[in-house]
């Protein structure tokens, strides 16, 4: 690969970044309900459950495919340039960063599942399907997140199995990116809460965090821990 290859490829992911990282959730909320930030109600994520909960139907509904867009389209984008195999897939990580850490909400951005499902959907068909089946089972067991990551830790074998290494360690990324997202804050939970290892457990497999319900204003940790 020459420098200029080099640089082609760099300009590409960093477009990725920049699309994936794009807060739909976060413009349509406060575009549509008069400045709402969706931020600062129940889980503080910017993406499709937390916006249905807190905005409603009618803006999760066009939230959710957008950000599922937001990672087929970088993808895609590479493909039809022409580039390789590997750089597709590094475009896709890095729209997956962007999504959790986008520039443009100074690096607090959603979960990322979203965009990251758009990502694998032109990588491997295989393992688009098989967590398609995961999110399903979740869902009918009233467990989504837990099926989500499931569906994650799956993906690198179906993607080894039936595409290629390259795309399986593509896979690998996003799904330590995922788990990385649910555990951000755990210090700040561990000293307001204790129980390291089950506040652990409870973000990583459930992504369920303690002041944060599913409904209603959020409450910051730190300011419990100031406050006792």
């Amino acid at each position: 690969m020459d420098v200029n290859a080099i640089w082609h490829a760099i300009a590409m992911c960093a477009l990725g970044y920049l699309i994936g990282g794009i807060p739909t959730g976060w413009l349509l909320v406060r575009w549509q309900r008069f400045g709402l930030d969706v931020r600062r109600y129940g889980s503080g994520n910017i993406g499709t459950s937390n916006v249905y909960r807190h905005a409603g139907f009618d803006i999760a509904v066009i939230v959710g495919p957008l950000q599922f867009a937001q990672g087929v389209l970088p993808v895609v984008l590479a493909r039809v340039l022409g580039f390789s195999t590997t750089v597709q897939v590094l475009v896709g990580v890095c729209a997956v960063i962007g999504n959790g850490w986008p520039i443009y909400l100074r690096f607090n951005g959603g979960r990322g599942v979203a965009v990251s499902t758009g990502v694998i959907g032109p990588l491997t068909i295989p393992g688009f399907i098989a967590i398609l089946v995961c999110y399903a089972a979740g869902a009918l067991r009233g467990r989504i997140a837990l099926g989500v990551l499931i569906a994650f830790l799956v993906l690198p074998v179906i993607a080894a199995l039936f595409t290629n290494v390259t795309v399986s360690l593509g896979c690998v990324a996003i799904l330590l990116l995922l788990m990385l997202r649910r555990l951000e804050g755990l210090p700040d939970d561990t000293r307001a809460y204790g129980n390291f290892w089950k506040l652990a457990r409870d973000r990583l497999v459930f992504d369920e965090r303690p002041g944060r319900p599913l409904m209603g204003p959020r409450v910051d940790p730190a300011a419990k821990t100031q406050s006792s």
